[in-house]
């Protein structure tokens, strides 16, 4: 039996969920704490609401969930926050 491991880049997963997903839509994400944890940096880096949680048998379950909440933004609101205009 031949046995092929292809993995797609989890960026270019994440990207395309980006632009197929709307403001507040939400992505539950259900895999090894390792995984989960470098998927979230790539979620907050793309300016997405996200929290890891436990498996529901309890903390010690090496798996765990990611919810993430696409957040809506724009450039100017990022550029008036950092010259302090907006409150």
């Amino acid at each position: 039996m031949l046995v092929m491991s292809c993995r797609c880049d989890i960026a270019d997963i994440l990207l395309e969920m980006d632009r197929i997903l709307r403001p507040e839509g939400t992505v539950i994400i259900r895999d090894d704490v390792d995984v989960v944890i470098k998927i979230k940096s790539f979620t907050d880096g793309m300016r997405w609401e996200s929290q890891v949680v436990d498996h529901e048998d309890g903390p010690l379950q090496t798996e765990k969930l990611l919810l993430a909440v696409k957040t809506y933004w724009t450039a100017d609101d990022i550029s008036q926050k950092e010259s302090g205009d907006i409150s």
